[in-house]
């Protein structure tokens, strides 16, 4: 259990200094490569993000085989696998690289709106982001076991280490007048890096052991059966969360891809604040499973990841409800200017429908572990494509905002309302318990919190960052504080004060 205390706190430490370094640095990087190149330089990212398909969904497919090997304790038929799962992945690397390859040819066709400067420096920050990704894919089967073995700790330190190192050495470059090809070459490195690390973790701290043979079919059509709603589901995520940002640069701009990228970017925060807490419960949602824990047990666990879940989520949300416009005007309003607004109600749009599916995402392990997670991936597959269609129509007219309302409507029909009847139906999880255990008591704390979030703004005039982080901090201490005394329970009280406690004795 301490591995996994361990894990929690490290992820948050890991959350303060991200959201802290993309606070300071965002607007610092705007500055430094201007609107369009910024925008270019998210877009590599995303373009690439789209070739990540190319596992079929078989990354998930290792630790649930892992970590069911581990809770059995059948180490020769792990060191089959994983023996297996690398030449598996080399072949991958190789289509990948292939398949990204061809697309380069045609980026001047798919991003008609870039001028000819703005697509050769697409070009290469494309090929430099291919290279690291086709290289990544041989390893990724023993840079990806460190959570089926249950540890956190040393892994979560690196990864931490490894954030810090990448944020001094960004703002060094731009200092010394690099942009955004340099940028990448940096995260390409530390990535390299990172896979060398985590092959070393595994392979000589952790002892996992591989043995090759001869092509196992039998495997592999199973590893294929269980991975093909992965990836559906993988499929359902770009659509929801990287199709935005190439039909917003193909249909208004370079610029356009900066305004958008900017509003989904606090969902990409808020994401992060959820999964770390669930995901160092994704192991042991496999060793329940494995050792035949009943729906009521799976649900009690959800009830009580949810409620740590919601109430960090809760302060976050109803704090930029209150501050964000503020903020956003503080934060790159020298920037966008009057796009800020469009900012504003676009990451609206996006962060509070997704309050309930990220309260929620332990119910992914849980339909992956009991191996019926491909409803999901169908209902969320068909929602996310209905999102892009509405976002698609709605952006030829409004821009940018057109792509937030059309995700934020698949958001509100697929993860809101139909999973939870899947959830219900087909996983018999006791749903309406969790939503009467998580949801309803913390409903009077935040009408009040907005209530009183309302008249606080009516009344300031947060001009200056000195008002805006006097005004912010009481108003998120003062609600941090009714959300502990008036709804964590006992157990949950002493989870968040533990940390605190061992500083203290410390």
């Amino acid at each position: 259990m301490n591995e996994f205390k361990a894990g929690v706190c490290i992820n948050y430490i890991s959350i303060v200094i991200r959201l802290s370094t993309s606070f300071f640095m965002t607007p610092f990087v705007i500055e430094k490569l201007g609107m369009d190149e910024y925008g270019l330089f998210m877009l590599s990212n995303v373009i690439i993000s789209w070739l990540t398909l190319t596992d079929f969904g078989l990354a998930p497919c290792i630790g649930k085989y892992v970590s069911t090997y581990q809770a059995k304790q059948e180490l020769d038929k792990q060191a089959h696998f994983l023996g297996q799962c690398c030449l598996l992945f080399l072949l991958l690397g190789f289509i990948t690289l292939i398949a990204g390859l061809v697309c380069y040819c045609y980026l001047d066709a798919i991003f008609p709106k870039l001028t000819p400067d703005q697509l050769d420096t697409l070009e290469v920050l494309y090929l430099l982001t291919l290279s690291n990704l086709a290289l990544s894919f041989p390893l990724r089967p023993l840079t990806s076991i460190a959570g089926a073995y249950l540890k956190f700790t040393i892994p979560g330190i690196v990864n931490l280490a490894t954030s810090i190192l990448n944020a001094g050495l960004t703002i060094l470059l731009l200092y010394l007048g690099y942009k955004a090809i340099a940028l990448t070459v940096l995260s390409v490195s530390l990535a390299v890096a990172g896979m060398i690390w985590g092959v070393y973790y595994s392979v000589k701290i952790l002892g996992a052991r591989l043995r090759f043979s001869k092509p196992d079919i039998p495997l592999y059509k199973e590893m294929f059966g269980f991975s093909f709603w992965v990836f559906l589901n993988q499929i359902m995520d770009l659509f929801y969360w990287k199709a935005g940002t190439p039909i917003v640069t193909s249909l208004a701009g370079a610029s356009a891809a900066t305004i958008f990228t900017l509003g989904v970017s606090f969902s990409y925060n808020f994401i992060t604040a959820s999964t770390s807490i669930s995901c160092v419960f994704a192991p042991k949602i496999m060793h329940m499973v494995a050792l035949g824990s009943t729906p009521h047990q799976l649900t009690e666990l959800m009830i009580k990841v949810g409620r740590m879940q919601l109430a960090v989520l809760s302060i976050i949300l109803l704090g930029f409800i209150t501050f964000g416009q503020s903020f956003l005007t503080l934060w790159v309003g020298d920037t966008v200017g009057s796009d800020v607004s469009t900012v504003y109600i676009g990451a609206l749009c996006v962060l509070i429908p997704l309050v309930i599916p990220l309260t929620q995402n332990t119910g992914l392990a849980i339909l992956q572990a009991l191996s019926i997670h491909k409803g999901r991936a169908i209902i969320l597959f068909y929602t996310s494509i209905t999102g892009v269609i509405i976002g698609y129509i709605l952006t030829s007219f409004w821009g940018p905002l057109g792509m937030f309302i059309g995700t934020a409507i698949s958001l509100f029909i697929g993860q809101n309302f139909l999973i939870n009847r899947y959830y219900a139906k087909r996983a018999k999880l006791e749903i309406a318990s969790y939503f009467r255990q998580t949801y309803f008591p913390i409903t009077p704390i935040a009408l009040v919190a907005l209530l009183l979030g309302y008249a606080t703004m009516s009344m300031l005039d947060l001009t200056s960052w000195l008002h805006f982080i006097i005004a912010a901090v009481i108003y998120g201490s003062l609600l941090a504080l009714a959300i502990f005394f008036f709804y964590l329970n006992k157990e949950e009280k002493d989870h968040f004060l533990a940390p605190i406690r061992k500083i203290i004795r410390i």
